[in-house]
């Protein structure tokens, strides 16, 4: 399949999950929105000075499967960007997967991994070549104005096609185990997906990013992240670049396929990204550990 090395803006739901049963959360149905989690994590990141640090992180992200709730936290001035609770992930295996949503962007173990969230519906997101940038965030009006909201970037490192139905053959071996549970799995059911997820009928891509150990093109995937949670968290970044990468009020449709761009266009955004998390304030999560299996 032809490649293109791209800036991609993919937008997805910027709701943050609710407690619904005593301290835990469960696991998110298909009869519900996919949302975030604030999560508390044990991982490593890149801070302000570029030194390598290890140790409690906390960060946005997706995880559909079970949590742990640590504790509510309180928003600053009522400010609903900011989270409301802090979760620790968790899941138990399934006996059947069916109609459960599934985690994509997964930001857990020794790479991130993107692998079907709107391709099915957008063929450019199977076209992707080593090297593209790919954004994931929220877009929100602020102050009358659409805001744009980052919580993972993912460098493409290499990829693998493969079909829904033999995914777990196919991509055991690029893969943690916690990852085909959480995501692979609830796509193999027959239950029907919304349209931005896919099923076993549908061919697909999954893309493993870039590392502080394994750059391309000096790039690396992270997650907008802090040492620190104190008693409110943080909220994702405010992210603006110029309209041909970023377009706040495009939140319901990837941007930037089949546009191919040089490294050197890439990298300078990759910086831009960098930046202007720093200047929230926040460091580079670059590994979180798998959450455990219970």
């Amino acid at each position: 399949m032809a490649a293109d090395r791209c800036f991609v803006q993919l937008s997805h739901p910027r709701r943050e999950h609710e407690p619904d049963r005593g301290t835990d959360k469960t696991w998110n149905t298909q009869e519900h929105a996919h949302a975030r989690k604030f999560m508390q994590m044990h991982g490593q990141w890149i801070d302000r000075d570029d030194q390598r640090q290890s140790g409690d992180l906390y960060g946005w992200g997706e995880w559909e499967a079970e949590s742990e709730l640590v504790r509510p936290l309180n928003p600053p001035d009522g400010d609903f960007l900011y989270p409301r609770w802090l979760w620790r992930p968790y899941y138990v295996p399934r006996n059947s997967y069916e109609g459960l949503h599934n985690t994509d962007p997964f930001i857990f173990g020794p790479r991130f991994l993107y692998s079907n969230c709107f391709q099915p519906s957008r063929p450019g997101l199977r076209r992707l070549d080593q090297g593209s940038v790919i954004a994931f965030g929220s877009a929100k009006k602020r102050a009358g104005a659409w805001r744009w909201m980052l919580d993972t970037v993912l460098v493409v490192r290499d990829f693998k096609d493969y079909h829904g139905a033999d995914a777990r053959s196919v991509l055991r071996d690029w893969v943690p185990n916690t990852f085909l549970d959480v995501t692979i799995r609830p796509l193999t059911g027959d239950a029907p997906q919304s349209k931005t997820c896919a099923t076993a009928r549908d061919r697909l891509r999954l893309y493993r990013g870039a590392t502080p150990d394994d750059l391309v093109e000096g790039m690396f995937s992270f997650f907008p992240a802090s040492p620190e949670c104190g008693d409110s968290g943080f909220r994702r970044p405010f992210i603006d670049l110029p309209i041909e990468y970023l377009n706040p009020a495009a939140f319901r449709t990837p941007r930037g396929l089949g546009r191919d761009r040089t490294p050197a266009e890439l990298r300078a955004v990759w910086d831009q990204l960098v930046a202007q998390v720093r200047d929230a304030g926040l460091v580079l999560g670059t590994f979180a550990e798998l959450p455990e299996r219970r």
